[in-house]
């Protein structure tokens, strides 16, 4: 092996640095490097093997890429061995070391075993060099960046020029909907931000980097969709890597039901309160941008994960954990159930265990007897299998940043910009968890008799209004009317229940004649349908939810002991000073009785 290194010392803490270095895809970008074609084959144990192509000036490389190893923030390396051509093996990564004042010394480096004369020429005369070139530059713009001196991260990034006709034609279109800062700031992004961020884009992602409310981003990419400067994109994310390698579709109709991993290995649903995301990508009449791929499986594109070892057969090694401040699990597709991490018998960050990983399942034990080689808060990592393992400490909790098909599509805006983006008809979609609003005029055939059909129709019709703009303002949606009911759909317990207090505040204080609001809310999986070319929502949850509204006397809300029992309601109704009643009822058509609660509004 010959050894090419570079170091750069920042004036940030690890954490912070680490979020730049371990974009691999990108830094193979800024590097110059060719984009990479991968070969995928399952493997009986699980999980699967990857074989790289790339074209390079010296001539096309074909090499197995072994799975990344990290430990966030502190390393990450990876081995590449070829099949032919002037190196056998090559072996990168960068090791960050906190130093006082928060700083951090970052040393990137490749270790390259050369084939033969011309190899070795290669490596000592262009490549190593080159790399030590690039890094030093790579490096010192990763810290302007983080100083907030350039906008983007590493140098010599691919950015496309625009189309100035249709970027201007858009834009001008868009001027009339959205604030003139929000606006520039579009302008900005679409103009000069790299390519690889332009066929992914996150718009809560974006929102975070811009110091901008999410939903008034989001907002103005629905916005500019339509005006088309942006394209839709929803992808299903594997519930393992996080990631989806199937083509994003275009439309909700084109998803399907059941996916496929061909890294992990494993199919999985479509939950459009998990893994159906929708993400945004650049018209390509604004700006074409190639979806290319330079690095599959780097730490960056999987934030979810804090660390991972990749341990051959019969393999004994003493490695350092994830610290114990965070609730994770420790999964591998060749062992047959993940494990909640820290075990129990955890105690301290200076806790070290001996971890075994037959493919029936982990064996963790907490270490009795002090291991020399173990650092405090790491372990002993076996691997008694005749095949490799690949250990993952993953995060249990679902990025933020990740807008799912229920969150968006429980958006009345969205709803109202986008009114043919539904399933196929054919498909029957989980829902997973969703928050269902029932609501209802009390005395409502009463008023009609009293004040004639009109002017009767006048006021329903206002209150529709009422309640969608305050559905919409908690970031819910109205799925549909019967009569003077409304059925609404939220993602979140607290933004349902604000919509609830705040519809029947507005209605209340309304003419001489108020109307009075009867409310049911309960929470629970549903079924995404297609129902006459509308989003609609199908199952027990949405049938308690239509009966609970039953029994409302007016003027309260009727929550289900499931609702009830969730913190966001404990929070709702200490703040109010509410008192609710506990109810035993039987719904028509549901045999066992069901509790509930009742709240005065």
């Amino acid at each position: 092996m010959i050894r090419f290194e570079c170091q750069h010392e920042f004036a940030f803490p690890p954490e912070a640095v680490w979020s730049c270095v371990s974009k691999t895809d990108w830094l193979n970008r800024s590097l110059g490097l060719p984009p990479v074609k991968y070969t995928i084959e399952p493997q009986p144990e699980g999980g699967s093997s990857i074989m790289a192509e790339a074209k390079y000036p010296f001539g096309n490389m074909r090499w197995r890429e072994f799975p990344f190893e990290w430990l966030e923030p502190e390393f990450y390396r990876v081995r590449r061995v070829f099949e032919a051509g002037p190196f056998r093996e090559t072996r990168m990564g960068m090791d960050l070391h906190s130093l006082p004042e928060r700083r951090t010394r970052v040393l990137s480096y490749v270790d390259i075993a050369p084939r033969g004369f011309i190899g070795n020429a290669l490596a000592k005369l262009f490549l190593g060099p080159k790399m030590k070139r690039d890094m030093a530059q790579i490096l010192a713009q990763a810290e302007e960046y983080l100083r907030g001196k350039v906008p983007v991260v590493f140098p010599r990034m691919p950015t496309q020029p625009v189309n100035e006709m249709a970027l201007r034609t858009g834009l001008e279109k868009l001027a009339g909907s959205q604030p003139h800062e929000l606006i520039e700031k579009l302008e900005a992004f679409l103009r000069h931000s790299p390519d690889v961020e332009m066929t992914h884009i996150r718009s809560f992602a974006v929102a975070r980097q811009w110091n901008q409310d999410p939903w008034s981003v989001l907002s103005l990419f629905l916005h500019a969709t339509r005006c088309g400067l942006l394209n839709l994109r929803w992808e299903v994310l594997c519930p393992n890597c996080r990631s989806s390698r199937e083509t994003p579709a275009e439309s909700l109709a084109q998803v399907k039901r059941t996916s496929h991993c061909d890294v992990c290995q494993i199919e999985y649903d479509a939950e459009f309160d998990k893994s159906v995301e929708l993400k945004f990508a650049v018209n390509r009449a604004i700006r074409p941008c190639e979806d290319q791929t330079f690095c599959l499986a780097g730490p960056g594109g999987k934030p979810h994960i804090v660390c991972q070892v990749w341990l051959e057969p019969g393999e004994d090694r003493r490695a350092r954990l994830p610290g114990l401040t965070r609730p994770l699990r420790l999964r591998s597709m060749q062992v047959k159930e993940p494990l909640a991490w820290p075990p129990p018998e955890a105690v301290s960050n200076r806790t070290t265990f001996s971890i075994s990983s037959p493919a029936a399942g982990f064996v963790v034990k907490k270490d009795k007897e002090k291991d020399k080689g173990v650092p405090p808060g790491g372990a002993r990592l076996n691997n008694p299998n005749s095949f490799p393992i690949l250990l993952s400490w993953q995060q249990t909790e679902w990025s933020a940043d990740i807008l799912t098909a229920a969150r968006a599509t429980n958006w009345q805006e969205f709803r109202d910009l986008f009114v043919r983006e539904v399933i196929s008809p054919n498909e029957q979609v989980t829902a997973g968890a969703q928050v269902i609003l029932f609501t209802d005029l009390r005395g409502s055939t009463a008023m009609y008799h009293g004040m004639g059909d009109a002017a009767a129709y006048a006021r329903v019709r206002d209150h529709f209004a009422i309640l969608t703009e305050v559905i919409r303002a908690q970031h819910g949606t109205v799925v549909k009317t019967i009569g003077d009911a409304v059925m609404a759909a939220f993602s979140r317990v607290d933004e349902a229940l604000a919509a609830v207090r705040n519809g029947a505040r507005q209605l209340a204080g309304g003419p001489a004649q108020p109307l009075v609001l009867k409310c049911s809310l309960h929470v629970g999986p549903c079924l995404a349908v297609n129902a006459n070319d509308k989003l609609d929502f199908f199952g027990t949850t949405v049938n308690v939810a239509a009966r609970m509204v039953e029994c409302c006397e007016g003027g309260d809300l009727i929550v289900s002991d499931e609702l009830y029992q969730r913190p966001e309601t404990a929070e709702f109704i200490a703040k109010w000073g509410y008192r609710p009643e506990a109810l035993e009822i039987r719904h028509r058509g549901i045999d066992s009785p069901h509790r509930i609660w009742r709240i005065k509004l």
